[in-house]
């Protein structure tokens, strides 16, 4: 029994500090008002990631544990009967996973309040559901799509027009001609905000495009433009010259030359990790 002068405020508050290492989950046996404070707290941050798991050769998510919590996830989402608790969800991570357009889409309606949206080398949606993410979610914080084939042009226009508070912005491996320099102009245009950005591997995307990203991300402290090959020292010198906040700065398989180096060491003073592994000049490619 709860001590009658235990108030849900104070238990929300304490069971905040359990959901970090997931020992909140015992309080959900304990009585109902440990329940009602707990289940909110559970469902700001949703997690489901391979990592640690296997898949079978057809490329379903069948891996024990992890399938049969998925699976009940998308009942609850695509169910008939709603969660009552479904619109708390704040953090969602659907990492490496095959992933239906309902389930995409089901989740977006029912949770307006997501601030940080991670895909990375998930599959098996189209972009229509990533293009509702800029209909779904204005709250939108932190997104990242590492590897995702179902991007585009489209995709990113409508989400950086409609989440203009947009910090982190994780859009690597997209080797695709469906993502061009329009789409990091777009970026840099209606995310001045951002802290966080990382294109590296656009193997077909050129100076005009992240010159763009010198004049208006000004508040930049991580950057990777790694293996971006048609990028050149003019580049990247503007965005040095021009974000003078950077710390981490990776350049890694890029053409740069000393004139790159110099103006990082003279215009960088915040800088704490610079990654120009595997650089060479142009002409001695």
């Amino acid at each position: 029994m709860t001590h009658p002068f235990i108030i849900p405020e104070l238990l929300e508050n304490i069971f905040s500090f359990l959901a970090k290492d997931k020992a909140l989950y015992p309080t959900l046996f304990v009585n109902h008002l440990w329940y009602h404070c707990s289940v909110p707290i559970l469902w700001r941050r949703i997690e489901f990631s391979v990592e640690g798991y296997r898949q079978n050769q057809c490329g379903k998510n069948t891996s024990g544990p992890l399938y049969w919590r998925l699976m009940k996830f998308k009942r609850v989402m695509c169910g008939k009967t709603k969660h009552l608790y479904c619109s708390k969800m704040v953090y969602l991570k659907l990492a490496g996973l095959k992933i239906s357009d309902t389930l995409l889409s089901a989740i977006l309606r029912l949770c307006p309040n997501i601030h940080t949206l991670i895909l990375d080398r998930s599959y098996g949606f189209s972009n229509i559901p990533i293009i509702e993410i800029a209909r779904c979610c204005p709250k939108l914080l932190h997104l990242s799509f590492d590897a995702c084939k179902a991007i585009t042009d489209r995709c990113i226009s409508e989400i950086v027009r409609s989440c203009p508070k947009l910090e982190y912005i994780h859009f690597a491996s997209i080797c695709s001609l469906n993502v061009t320099g329009a789409s990091v102009i777009e970026i840099a245009q209606f995310c001045p905000n951002l802290i966080y950005l990382n294109l590296s591997s656009h193997h077909h995307i050129k100076d005009i495009s992240f010159c763009a990203i010198a004049r208006s991300c000004v508040n930049l402290r991580h950057l990777d433009l790694s293996s971006n090959y048609y990028m050149t020292d003019d580049a990247v010198c503007d965005i040095v010259r021009s974000c003078a906040n950077i710390q981490y700065l990776i350049l890694h398989r890029t053409y740069i030359t000393d004139k790159t180096i110099y103006d990082i060491a003279h215009y960088c003073s915040n800088l704490l990790v610079l990654d120009v592994g595997d650089c060479w000049p142009k002409n001695q490619h």
